[in-house]
């Protein structure tokens, strides 16, 4: 794996291409909490030898230049990445957003994002269900913080 500055991620990549590297497998993010680690994985179709680079990416200023116009493929997992984590990809050519339905300014795969429909709905394991009440250790549903539940259920 090549971890290279985010200023140098184009460079980069325009190199491997050059060197033969001319199919793009996949290209993702992983959230690190203070930035986003943005990864992409090349591949020589002869021979199949493969190389992944990787950049962080700071939460401050969350843009990376765009690859499209070197790997075309991109086009899609950067849309996707983009919408995902809360990014940008300069010069992408169409930066609409991919899946989701309506703009809600959150991005769902960071950590810092409460998942609403988590928070809202009552665990199984809040109550107990022979007494309807409180269960004596209250638990939370996977991924969600104690402090991004209302009030009464804390």
């Amino acid at each position: 794996m090549t971890a290279v500055e985010r200023e140098g991620w184009h460079t980069e990549l325009d190199r491997l291409r050059e060197g033969g590297y001319r199919y793009l497998d996949h290209l993702t993010a992983i959230d690190r909490l203070d930035h986003v680690e943005v990864l992409a994985h090349v591949v020589v179709p002869d021979t199949l030898e493969r190389e992944q680079v990787s950049t962080l990416v700071p939460d401050a200023d969350l843009h990376l230049a765009s690859i499209v116009d070197l790997f075309p493929a991109a086009a899609w997992h950067e849309r996707e990445t983009a919408e995902m984590f809360g990014m940008a990809f300069d010069g992408h050519p169409d930066p609409r957003p991919l899946l989701l339905r309506e703009a809600t300014g959150r991005a769902p795969l960071r950590k810092t994002t409460a998942l609403t429909a988590r928070v809202e709905t009552t665990w199984p394991g809040a109550t107990d269900p022979e007494a309807g009440r409180r269960a004596r250790r209250p638990q939370l549903p996977p991924g969600v913080r104690e402090s991004w539940l209302p009030e009464a259920a804390q």
